[in-house]
């Protein structure tokens, strides 16, 4: 069931909001049932009744629960968990397609940043950068090839344990070992050929079209994190995009050229 938040790290609200999402994800609460009060909710969360109301409407932004005034909030007989203005990591979104997450190639080098890393990282070019190459299964079937890519400077100077990627994401060691939490996301969504090789680490014959990802991820200051490159099978995941209707929209959630991607 749900969990105080009062003890985690992040800000009581994020916390709020990550532990409700997980208990409506993990069957807590399933499809079409109503959730405690925001009363209850608090005294079960440890949190307050304002802090509890502006988590629920991040997750009604989000797609998770309906709220209906003066009768209750109530989790969305179809949930959309796989949107892009949600931030889940690779492992989450193919665990919550119902499918067991895997990795069959893992390697992390050093290298120097071309033009196009050192902008989107705001470092030099020619600044050194960790890049972590990942092909990420589901159900044994390799479905995204992913780059990651920091700027050396982030680790100060620690060694990244390649290792610890088999049970951990990036964004939790960037927080939990080096100090950095990615608070929001840009990205671009984008069709494309697979690369020769690529192609050959997903399983598909060349020039196979996938869906491409190019992402910048951000701390809370605006300050760029991670840069990575995805490469999706496009007929392994529904990607989806909530979007409010006009009279209850302060600002759409899609920008010309990207879209910006709030972290849980």
């Amino acid at each position: 069931m749900i969990r105080s938040a009062r003890f985690s790290r992040k800000t009581l609200t994020d916390a709020v909001q990550q532990e409700l999402r997980q208990a409506i994800l993990g069957g807590a609460y399933s499809p079409g049932s109503q959730l405690p009060s925001e009363q209850e909710l608090g005294e079960m969360l440890g949190a307050s009744r304002t802090v509890v109301r502006e988590a629920l409407r991040v997750l009604e932004q989000d797609g998770l629960i309906l709220r209906r005034h003066g009768v209750g909030t109530f989790v969305r007989n179809h949930p959309i968990l796989k949107n892009l203005n949600v931030n889940y990591s690779i492992t989450e979104m193919i665990r919550l397609a119902g499918l067991t997450p895997g990795t069959s190639h893992i390697g992390v080098h050093r290298e120097l940043a071309d033009e196009e890393v050192a902008a989107q990282l705001n470092v030099t070019a020619g600044a050194t950068v960790i890049n972590i190459e990942r092909v990420r299964t589901a159900d044994g079937k390799p479905v995204v090839y992913s780059l990651d890519i920091f700027a050396e400077t982030l680790s100060g100077g620690a060694e990244f344990d390649v290792n610890r990627l088999l049970l951990e994401s990036v964004y939790q060691i960037l927080e939990t070992e080096f100090g950095h939490t990615v608070d929001y996301s840009v990205t671009r969504v984008l069709p494309a050929q697979a690369p020769p090789g690529i192609a050959d680490r997903l399983e598909l014959e060349p020039e196979s079209m996938v869906l491409y990802l190019v992402q910048t991820d951000y701390s809370s200051l605006d300050e760029p994190l991670l840069f990575s490159r995805e490469y999706h099978l496009p007929d392994a995941f529904d990607f989806m995009i909530w979007r409010r209707g006009p009279t209850n929209s302060t600002r759409p959630f899609l920008q010309t050229g990207s879209a910006a991607a709030k972290k849980p």
